[in-house]
């Protein structure tokens, strides 16, 4: 008995060569929106610690006549829920309050991640109280704005 070729069923070498970039494709795709997800949570987590810090400032300043010279970084932490861990990044930088006067002072945050550091800038300069006296030029660069009550 005789087969012809045109009874054999299969798959082309075309059609999985088709399958497979589809699936690449998916791949790349999803990895580019976990990274992006990723940079934007950082972000968001890094400006709710930005909030933390000017809601604990502005809550040392009140009732003193020096107004945010007592706004330290060791003071704000007493008052920050979860104490020094709270004066740290999602990516393990280092948040410092320094240069009180006043009525403002600056906060520098360590190396932030090159994805992170134009979403915090964006966010920081939607507020007039904010002046960022940084910017993202290197793959971990040090962010830095100062916080001005009188803005």
């Amino acid at each position: 008995m005789k087969r012809s070729l045109k009874s054999f069923s299969g798959v082309t070498l075309l059609e999985i060569m088709l399958v497979l970039a589809i699936a690449a494709m998916i791949i790349i795709m999803s990895i580019r929106y976990y990274q992006s997800a990723s940079a934007s949570e950082a972000a968001n987590s890094t400006m709710s610690q930005i909030q933390a810090i000017t809601a604990a400032a502005d809550n040392i300043s009140m009732g003193t006549t020096g107004g945010y010279i007592n706004a330290t970084s060791v003071n704000i932490q007493n008052v920050l829920p979860g104490g020094s861990a709270s004066l740290s990044t999602p990516w393990g930088g280092v948040v410092t309050i320094s240069g009180q006067t006043a009525t403002s002072y600056t906060v520098s945050i360590a190396s932030v991640p090159a994805n992170v550091c134009p979403l915090i800038i964006s966010k920081l300069m939607s507020s007039t109280r904010y002046s960022v006296t940084s910017s993202c030029s290197s793959a971990a660069a040090a962010l830095t704005y100062t916080y001005s009550s009188t803005s």
